[in-house]
Order: C-alpha cells, then sequence, then structure tokens
C-alpha cells in the first residue's frame, strides 16, 4: 500500500510540475530590441545645427532607418545610428 500512494504522489507532484512550466513559459512576455514610435533616441552622428537628441515620428522596418522629430526639425538615421535615452 504504501508504494500506491508513493506512486499516487509522484503523478501528483509530476501534474504540478507541469501546469507550473506551462505557467512560467506563458507569462513570460517577450522584450523587443526593435525602435519604436514615440520612443527618445540620442543621434550619434548629427550634423552641423542639428540636435542631437529627439523622439522617433516614423520607423521603417524594411530600409532599417527611423525619422527622429526634434526641435530644430526631423532627422533620418539608419537603426545602428541611434541609441536609445
Amino acid at each position: 500500500m504504501a508504494s500506491r500512494e508513493v506512486l499516487k504522489k509522484i503523478e501528483e507532484l509530476e501534474k504540478q510540475l507541469a501546469s507550473l512550466k506551462l505557467e512560467l513559459t506563458q507569462s513570460e512576455p517577450k522584450k523587443s530590441d526593435r525602435l519604436i514610435v514615440g520612443e527618445k533616441v540620442n543621434i550619434l552622428n548629427p550634423g552641423r545645427g542639428q540636435e542631437s537628441h529627439g523622439k522617433i515620428s516614423k520607423v521603417n522596418y524594411k530600409t532599417g532607418r527611423a525619422t527622429v522629430s526634434t526641435t530644430k526639425g526631423k532627422i533620418s538615421r539608419i537603426f545602428k545610428n541611434l541609441e536609445r535615452r
């Protein structure tokens, strides 16, 4: 009888572990490292007379470019020339 009880306990624990594993995998939010509209960024290579920071107003993932709105106007840059603030 003791071995049957132990087997039942093991089965219950396996079920609990399986449900816990499902909860952990489902509740994990995926963080994207893509730049999104409205994000504040620093411009790594500003031209003469241009601001060095601003807010992204447009993003084109196909070309890999983003338009940054600054106080002095709009600037278009490749993603590698932008960094999050």
